[in-house]
């Protein structure tokens, strides 16, 4: 019986994989899909788990069941167990393991606003009505905040605490993770994925308090930031720091061009 369970084991290891040359497709010569599907099914990690761990269950209660354990028995008890090991190894290291993803929390508190600052006009204005508006329904942000240095708010946009939203050109205060990024040589973003781990929070207490994510993106071209809060952790993927980086650098070139046409 162990040498079978041993045998057993090893023929339900999956062979290495094979190249498949570019442009040729496979097909079986013999057999039947329905054959190769359940072959499939037969290989897969969790089918590995569980005749794994059966096996191993079998090992030891055939164990407990010996009256008198001989040393022969033994070894080959030990042996017979290296197959359901490599049964469950090899399910594991195939097993597709993903994390959750986050859900969203109630962002209790927070007051709806949608604000331009009145001082921006033309085709400056019209470029920071698109950035608010993609930023907000294309990355999923429940807030948005545009700062420039020397400019004060220039938007406030989604939820933000009843106190920012009573004065939104007042509502960004900028703070040493704002200033730093308003400053990066490199323009690079900054992102903060689990906002509420960290206790610099406190300094976009204009988002509410609740806020999981947020990220930073200077403005291209000046000393700005585009500020974005979320409502899970990890919202933001590298696609969607990548499109912020671009509407972050087309906003600051238009703000620009209003500046230099007034």
């Amino acid at each position: 019986m162990s040498a079978l369970l041993v045998g057993f084991g090893f023929a339900l290891t999956p062979p290495p994989p094979i190249a498949r040359p570019c442009g040729v497709a496979l097909t079986p010569r013999c057999g039947s899909p329905h054959a190769s599907g359940l072959l499939r099914r037969l290989r897969s990690p969790e089918v590995s788990l569980v005749a794994g761990g059966s096996l191993l269950l079998a090992l030891v209660v055939n164990r407990l069941a010996t009256e008198e354990l001989l040393n022969s028995q033994s070894r080959a008890d030990l042996i017979a167990t290296v197959g359901p090991v490599l049964l469950m190894l090899d399910g594991l290291s195939n097993l597709a393991i993903t994390p959750a993803e986050p859900e969203p929390v109630s962002l209790a508190g927070g007051v709806a606003v949608d604000w331009l600052d009145p001082v921006v006009s033309g085709d400056a204005r019209r470029e920071l009505a698109w950035a608010t508006d993609a930023l907000g329904a294309g990355l999923g942000a429940s807030s948005v905040a545009i700062w420039r240095a020397g400019g004060g708010t220039l938007a406030a946009c989604g939820l933000l605490t009843p106190r920012a939203a009573a004065s939104p050109a007042a509502a960004v205060v900028p703070g040493p993770l704002l200033q730093k990024c308003a400053g990066s040589a490199t323009g690079a973003p900054e992102y903060l994925p689990a906002l509420q781990l960290l206790p610099g929070r406190v300094e976009f207490s204009y988002f509410p308090e609740a806020t999981q994510a947020l990220l930073m993106v200077p403005l291209g071209g000046r000393s700005g930031v585009v500020v974005l809060g979320a409502d899970r952790k990890r919202a933001f993927g590298a696609e969607d720091v990548a499109w912020a980086r671009a509407i972050a650098g087309r906003l600051g070139a238009a703000l620009e061009g209003g500046d230099a046409a007034e």
